[in-house]
């Protein structure tokens, strides 16, 4: 009968230990959901910013966001998504991306300026010809996505091509796992900057 009795203790003791396993891959295996489809959405936000002027057409500012009236289908230079956010995200025209209620993204806008070794940037006040786009998604459970990237006043998007010339705006590749549309990785950069 004690034997019994503690066989039945490890048992316990054993099956614990293995729900516990169990239910810390689950919550890992949500997370590293969360976290492709955030760095989905941030990308792709972030490929439609990058895509506008460095600055307003026409007019130099010193004042980062938009113009009054400007509302996202009009705008037309990256810095006027500084401030932006917008729940549950949406493409340009205003039609919510199906399958992300809860989620949200905000985008930052800054100058900046490189310090030596190039790797570490110091925001600024005033142009330096250089902005930092910081798109930051938020999931329903709390977990933030952020995507960052580097515009330069000599960017390809400033400075468009002939209309017989073809150049790359952006290389990546994006893999779908399984028949899930939603559980897809995806990675690639703008080669955007170039220099004077």
């Amino acid at each position: 009968m004690i034997e019994a009795c503690v066989s039945v203790v490890l048992v316990g003791v054993l099956l614990a230990a293995a729900m516990s396993v169990a239910a810390q891959s689950a919550r890992t295996r949500y997370a590293q959901k969360d976290m492709t489809r955030g760095m989905s959405l941030a990308r792709q936000l972030l490929a439609e910013i990058v895509q506008d002027s460095y600055e307003q057409p026409g007019a130099t500012t010193s004042i980062l966001g938009p113009e009054a009236g400007e509302t996202r289908q009009t705008f037309n230079d990256v810095d006027d998504f500084n401030g932006w956010s917008e729940s549950p995200p949406a493409d340009v025209t205003g039609t919510p991306i199906p399958g992300f209620t809860g989620w949200s993204r905000a985008v930052k806008v800054e100058w900046v300026t490189p310090l030596p070794g190039g790797n570490t940037f110091t925001t600024s006040a005033v142009e330096t010809g250089l902005k930092r786009i910081t798109v930051t998604v938020t999931a329903p459970s709390g977990l933030i996505s952020t995507a960052v990237a580097l515009r330069s006043r000599y960017s390809i998007y400033d400075k468009p091509p002939g209309a017989a010339a073809a150049y790359t705006s952006w290389i990546g590749t994006s893999l779908q796992i399984g028949n899930d549309a939603t559980t897809t990785a995806a990675g690639g950069a703008n080669p955007m900057n170039q220099v004077p």
